[in-house]
């Protein structure tokens, strides 16, 4: 704990607003002793435990300099402040080389040189792993590939990078499923070359300029603009949503440009084996970005490009067969701190733009975590919105009513308010995430058809791209009724300062009784209105 944060708190109604704001995050992050004598028992236990496997090779490092990761970290330490639930990340970071990582940043908790899949750690018991590769050729034993096969297996996420031709190929390219999600060598006409005409260029000019002539043009403020896929009505993939005070259209749809990025595959099919069925699956990828190479981009001396597009970020939704899911970038240059902040180079993205491609390194890590581990954060959102929100109050006039009480009407506006709370504080996407993983446990084949990005979401021929029947409703009145529910079980526990950590393990057990109970009591009124049309 910090000398003074005791002494800052005494004194924080003479701060500004923002300096309220930061000190605030660090007394939630720190949870000092001081404060735990005065606040609810329950703020203090169980947090969410969050084991990250972040590795490197070559001449990419954690550091400060240009192909520093440093930056690329301090997401990890921005979502320990997201305010809406309780979570530690412990980041290990570890090299393939012979230099022990240095970085003083406090999520990271060890710091390894000489890297081993096999034998420097137990891989299984972290819930991410990184993977950022420069080197070429093959440097993974056996015992490593099966060893990250068993991982991913196992319900681990998984990141992977490289950069163009073969860099990367030494750390990425043997392992399974990842191997075949992106280019770790040249192919066709120079595709992923360094030089050549087909390369994929993607820096854009200096403001005036109609090309881009400069190598540098990597590490100033103007990054490139990518495509978007979209799903249902317009959802971005979770990788790519923000909340919409930070992008209107709730999309992120820029990143870092550099002379030559790797490319993605084109999505392809994977059969798997479903270790709780035991049966065989197929799975396919996703392409959910495309970016775009201008016409007659040199980068000082290269020659000039042809304009095409590549695709650049590929998924992989291994949870759907209950194994880990898979992201891969076409290059580490979307992360390394010379295309962020400019050292080495220029002068880096501004702070608006950063914000928005942390976003995606934030949701990369959400969306790769053991479900297991998810879990412990839907709990969070549970406690957090039950408890602080004001969600029921706002929502009833009388927030004592018994659920047999509640019209439909209020019951969808408490589901559709928190769904809105979260997608303000987090991400549109992680709210239809939440609704859907609360779904899951009452109705998995409702959840599953709510689920517009898994990657068998796909309509069968004659089918209306529009549904006849409109979720909406039943899904809001289900979610309202599950906070009900904890309403009842728990708000004396509140009160008196008696919620427990057993409380807290049973949660979403109770939750999903309420749901049920929301589902049973909308099904009912919808049977009312489908008799209408048999009269």
């Amino acid at each position: 704990m910090k000398p003074d944060l005791k002494e800052a708190y005494q004194y924080m109604h003479l701060m500004s607003r923002q300096e309220r704001l930061e000190l605030s995050k660090e007394i939630i992050r720190q949870k000092p002793e001081f404060l735990q004598v005065i606040k609810p028992k329950w703020w203090w236990f169980k947090p969410c435990e969050v084991n990250v496997l972040l590795v490197a090779d070559g001449s990419l490092n954690f550091e400060e300099e240009g192909f520093g990761l440093s930056e690329f970290i301090t997401a990890f330490n921005k979502l320990e402040q997201q305010s809406l639930w309780n979570v530690n990340y412990k980041v290990t970071v570890a090299h393939r080389g012979g230099v022990t990582p240095f970085n003083p940043n406090p999520v990271i908790v060890n710091r390894l040189a000489n890297f081993n899949f096999d034998s420097s750690v137990v891989l299984n018991q972290f819930d991410q792993v990184w993977l950022f590769g420069i080197n070429s050729g093959v440097s993974l034993t056996a015992a490593e590939v099966a060893k990250l096969e068993n991982y991913m297996n196992g319900g681990g996420g998984l990141f992977a990078t490289g950069d163009h031709g073969t860099l990367g190929s030494a750390l990425c390219s043997q392992i399974p499923r990842v191997k075949d999600m992106r280019y770790w060598t040249d192919f066709g006409a120079g595709e992923v070359s360094m030089g050549g005409i087909r390369r994929n260029d993607t820096n854009r000019p200096s403001a005036g300029q109609s090309i881009s002539t400069s190598f540098n043009n990597q590490s100033d403020n103007i990054p490139q603009n990518i495509a978007v896929r979209t799903f249902g009505s317009g959802m971005p993939h979770p990788l790519l949503s923000i909340r919409q005070s930070l992008r209107p259209s709730g999309i992120i749809d820029i990143m870092p440009d550099h002379p030559h990025e790797g490319e993605c595959t084109h999505e392809r099919v994977f059969t798997v084996t479903n270790p709780v069925s035991g049966q065989s699956q197929n799975v396919s990828t996703q392409i959910i970005a495309t970016s775009f190479v201008l016409g007659g981009s040199t980068a000082a001396g290269k020659n000039p490009t042809d304009p095409h597009c590549f695709p650049s970020i590929s998924v992989f939704d291994g949870r759907v067969a209950n194994i880990g899911r898979i992201v891969v970038d076409s290059t580490w240059h979307h992360f390394v701190n010379i295309n962020l902040t400019g050292i080495g180079g220029g002068v880096g993205l501004n702070d608006d733009d950063f914000d928005v491609v942390l976003q995606y390194y934030m949701n990369i890590s959400k969306w790769i975590t053991r479900k297991k581990t998810m879990f412990c954060w839907w709990k969070w959102i549970l406690v957090k919105l039950l408890r602080e929100s004001q969600l029921i109050e706002a929502s009833l006039n009388f927030p004592n009513q018994k659920l047999s009480e509640i019209k439909l009407a209020d019951l969808n506006s408490i589901g559709k308010l928190a769904k809105e709370i979260i997608a303000d504080n987090l991400t549109p996407a992680f709210a239809e995430e939440f609704t859907i993983q609360m779904l899951e446990q009452v109705l998995p084949n409702l959840a599953n058809k709510l689920d517009v990005w898994r990657p068998d979401a796909k309509s069968s021929k004659g089918e209306y791209v529009d549904r006849w029947i409109s979720y909406d409703n039943l899904v809001g009145t289900a979610i309202g009724a599950g906070f009900i529910a904890l309403r009842d079980a728990y708000l004396e526990e509140f009160i008196n300062d008696k919620f427990s950590e057993n409380s807290f393990e049973n949660l979403t057990s109770v939750f999903s009784r309420g749901v049920k109970m929301g589902i049973d009591l909308s099904l009912k009124d919808l049977d009312k209105e489908y008799r209408l049309f048999m009269q």
